[in-house]
């Protein structure tokens, strides 16, 4: 709204100082009447690539929507498992008495390791380069920490500390 109120404002500024202009100095109105036509094809194209521009963003968005959304969705719910069982596992290596559910715990990473799959391999054309970083990143690290505890050179405890330090990592505001 405050850009039509500025448009209209600039116009009526430059109608009053074509006219103090034109009676002072006495243009030429056909020359005059093709340079406002000239100026008005100008900011008509302008508007239509802007419109365009924001029509594919649009578009963008509609297309992308599903797919962010489930990936969003499946990243809480393995965040949250992965919690469950940092804790779980923590409670076990000092003897606490351990009552954490951690039910379904396997099919929340195979729906994640799925949904991540999905992302790069279906819709990688369609997704951010950022974003496309991000879960690349995050594949190589998890690679890393599953070769480290496999070689005994971290424990099941530490990998879930390293996992939600990068995953932390990760989602923060960029």
């Amino acid at each position: 709204m405050v850009k039509y109120i500025l448009g209209l404002l600039t116009g009526f500024c430059l109608t009053v100082w074509y006219l103090v202009f034109d009676l002072k100095f006495n243009f030429d109105h056909a020359f005059t009447l093709n340079l406002i036509i000239a100026a008005g094809t100008i900011t008509a194209t302008a508007i239509h690539f802007d419109s365009v521009r924001k029509q594919r963003k649009d578009r963008v968005w509609e297309i992308n929507k599903e797919s962010l959304i489930q990936l969003s969705k499946s990243l809480a719910d393995a965040i949250e498992v992965s919690s469950k069982l940092s804790d779980q596992e923590f409670n076990i290596m000092n003897n606490i008495p351990d009552d954490t559910c951690t039910e379904g715990a396997a099919e929340i990473n195979q729906k994640f390791q799925m949904t991540i799959s999905d992302s790069l391999n279906v819709y990688k054309p369609l997704l951010n380069a950022e974003l496309i970083t991000a879960i690349e990143k995050y594949q190589q690290a998890e690679k890393n920490i599953e070769s480290s505890f496999d070689h005994d050179q971290i424990n099941v405890f530490e990998a879930y500390c390293i996992f939600r330090s990068i995953v932390n990592s990760d989602s923060g505001p960029s």
